[in-house]
């Protein structure tokens, strides 16, 4: 990040967890298609899918207790060449990308209005679970992208609205990655690729099963010199998972670890933007994580009840530096440690002549976060240590639910959760500064599902979901005393919760035949003590309770499956986030601030969004070659910019990108080619304000991030 040099209406401060392995694959033992030797029984412990409930359980118990879902399988993501969660989220209607840090990898996503970033500073609403284990940063709830293991997902599973079940923080959708395990027969693969501004990866896989055990471990390795100067990255990941499927146990092992090394560029001058879109106004900012997390999961039959079960660990050493146009530079250096786990039973129980289902659940977990921040001379004097802070916060929660047939075809669902947050933080340096906040909710949901036959599904559900202030955002409220950024923590006003109620109803058309699939919703959110970052400066701010926003829309979406392969969808999301109070905000375009009315809409959400695309077999021979293609296209509205809550100067312009692909396949290989933004549209998908200190005068201007231009990846992949 940057401070003087480079905008931030949100600071970013260094991210959590602990290095990663070497990557390294195993070759799978030769006995690996055999058949499979599962006992029977174990059937009823198959892996399922299911969304909307913290742990595994099946369908029919779950069905209701969650709101609208979505699900990107493994094959929509490897066939759109997805780099990140970001990525694959936008291809979801109502969904927007954008750049911030001006890293390829570490997007922020916008959905339904809500935030989900590795910026500290946004009010994330969103909250990522991989395999149950929560994935948001404890010190802002931020979410580092760059740390998720993407190549190994099964699918991602997308619940809409407050997520009673899942948690906490998932205000605007709850995220869940469900990684892979092995099967039978077995799988192996290899892929190697290279493209535009020195990007090259090495990705490899193998898993299978024998018997009742079964394994899988995943690799990859990528490097990128980056479009922009001096925005090189090195990520490289490891995943791996070994499971047993025996009689009514099923449970799993899985690691997962990252070693990475992110340059960014930020935002840059509108007239430097346009100008010269591929410069870096300071060079040699980075983040360098290392991460490890190591999950249990298992479920167990016992007679007509499920019993689930997770156990988790995560740690995080990261370091972030930026480099300063005027003043010292800094180095944030972050230290993680989580543990914790969760424990879920499900079942049936006869109840006035009718069959309740039920499902039960807590979690808890402890958080152990170290912060140091040291300014860098820039003549090369010695670095100081300006900020050490420790937390040690704890987190528990009880969740209970059920549905009803209350008659033929309509489904009630009632379901409640019950929270409990201790946030402490200690000030090393200055022990005065140190303070402790608890916070204490209980969120409710009520629906009623109505299956009217033929494929259609109706649904009408209300949800109230709970975020409670992270550690930055209780130690940097004072208004009075605004903190210098990367942050400085200290005993300021207390902050409230944010709350938000969502009210939606929702249309599902599945055909008997499975080819075609539509859907609309629509939905409104009432939030209440909304937290955002207030800049007052380039390089200071606050946290502050908005006591109202809303986000509301409608959204559109349709697919059909044709024969051999073909696939055409579109979707359509129209999102409206407005203020719903009048309030006076600090911002770095008037010294004496602007004020916001109900009606303003909030910054860097397009009321518009559409995306549509295609999937076309061109050719197929038999026994011999193969030849897709691919078209995806996209359209963003207008967007305000950050530090324009008042909407007083000009929108972000609206834009369209459009990438396409053709994939030759022949026996175990296939040949890929894609193109990211084929008419090299120019475009910009992040603005703020800030000050320019190489101008006379030090004006303040608006500054840009510039959208990738046009790029290609081509890629060779076989099974062995």
């Amino acid at each position: 990040m940057r401070l003087s040099s480079v905008p931030r209406s949100a600071f970013r401060l260094p991210r959590s967890l602990v290095g990663a392995l070497p990557l390294l694959l195993l070759p799978s033992p030769a006995r690996a298609q055999q058949p499979d030797s599962t006992p029977k029984d174990t059937t009823l412990l198959a892996p399922v899918v299911v969304t909307g409930v913290r742990l595994p359980t099946v369908r029919e118990l779950a069905r209701g207790l969650a709101g609208r879902t979505a699900v990107l399988s493994a094959q929509d993501l490897d066939a759109r060449g997805v780099r990140s969660l970001a990525d694959a989220l936008e291809q979801l209607p109502g969904v927007t990308t954008s750049d911030e840090l001006g890293a390829t990898g570490q997007l922020d996503v916008s959905l339904r209005g809500f935030q989900v970033s590795p910026v500290i500073g946004l009010p994330q609403g969103v909250t990522v679970y991989v395999d149950g284990v929560r994935a948001n940063e404890p010190d802002a709830h931020e979410v580092n992208f760059d740390l998720l293991p993407l190549e190994d997902v099964e699918r991602v599973e997308v619940v809409y609205g407050p997520s009673v079940l899942l948690g906490r923080n998932a205000l605007g959708a709850a995220v869940n990655l469900v990684t892979r395990r092995g099967t039978n027969p077995a799988s192996r693969e290899l892929e190697a690729s290279a493209g535009s501004y020195g990007r090259y990866e090495l990705k490899a896989h193998v898993g299978a099963r024998h018997g009742v055990w079964d394994y899988y471990l995943g690799a990859r390795y990528e490097r990128e010199a980056g479009w922009r100067q001096d925005t090189r990255s090195r990520i490289a990941t490891l995943f791996g998972k070994i499971g047993l499927l025996n009689g009514t146990w099923d449970a799993t092992l899985s690691y997962s670890g990252a070693d990475n090394r992110i340059f960014q560029a930020g935002s840059l001058p509108e007239s430097l933007a346009a100008a010269r879109p591929d410069s870096n106004f300071t060079r040699g900012d980075y983040f360098a994580p290392r991460a490890h997390l190591v999950i249990v999961n298992a479920q167990r039959l016992l007679g007509r009840t499920q019993l689930a079960i997770n156990a988790f660990g995560r740690s995080l050493n990261s370091e972030q530096f930026n480099v300063n146009f005027v003043g010292e530079n800094s180095r944030q250096l972050n230290r993680t440690r989580i543990g914790g786990g969760a424990v879920q039973l499900s079942g049936r129980l006869p109840l006035a002549g009718r069959e309740l289902r039920w499902l039960a659940g807590a979690d808890a977990d402890y958080q152990r976060t170290a912060v140091r921040i040291l300014a860098i001379p820039g003549g090369g004097g010695p670095d100081s240590l300006t900020e050490s802070v420790r937390t040690n916060q704890v987190d528990a929660g009880a969740f209970l639910g059920g549905n009803l047939d209350v008659v033929p075809r309509l489904t009630a669902t009632l379901a409640a959760r019950y929270d409990w947050i201790r946030v402490p933080f200690e000030d090393l340096v200055d022990p005065s500064q140190s303070g402790l906040n608890i916070f204490r909710r209980l969120s409710p949901r009520a629906g009623l599902t109505w299956s009217a036959g033929r494929g259609h599904e109706m649904s009408a559900s209300a949800s109230r979901g709970f975020r409670a202030p992270a550690v930055v955002e209780i130690g940097c409220a004072d208004s009075l005393a605004a903190c210098p950024l990367p942050f400085a923590l200290g005993p300021d006003p207390a902050l409230r919760p944010v709350v938000a109620t969502t009210y939606e109803l929702g249309w599902r058309f599945r055909a008997p035949h499975g080819r075609l699939d539509a859907s609309a919703n629509l939905y409104r959110t009432d939030v209440r003590d909304d937290i955002f970052f207030i800049a007052s400066s380039v390089t200071g701010g606050y946290f502050q309770n908005i006591r109202a926003t809303r986000r509301s829309g409608f959204e559109l979406a349709l697919q059909w499956l044709g024969p051999a392969g073909l696939r055409l969808y579109a979707n359509y999301g129209y999102t409206t986030a407005t203020f719903e109070t009048t309030a006076r905000l600090a911002t770095t375009r008037d010294p004496n601030g602007e004020t916001i009315e109900p009606g303003d809409a909030l910054p860097l959400v397009p009321n518009h969004r559409v995306n549509a695309g295609a999937a076309l077999p061109v050719f197929t021979l038999s026994s011999g070659p193969s030849l897709r293609a691919a078209l995806d296209a996209r359209y963003v509205g207008r967007q305000w910019l950050r530090g324009d809550e008042a909407n007083a100067t000009g929108r972000l312009s609206d834009y369209a990108v459009a990438d396409a692909s053709l994939t030759l396949g022949w026996r175990e290989l296939e040949l890929r080619a894609m193109v990211r933004n084929v008419l090299d549209d120019r475009y910009f998908n992040f603005g703020t304000f800030a000050e320019n200190p190489t101008e006379p005068g030090t004006p303040v201007q608006r500054w840009l991030t510039p959208g990738v231009p046009r790029s290609v990846q081509v890629s060779l992949s076989t099974d062995f």
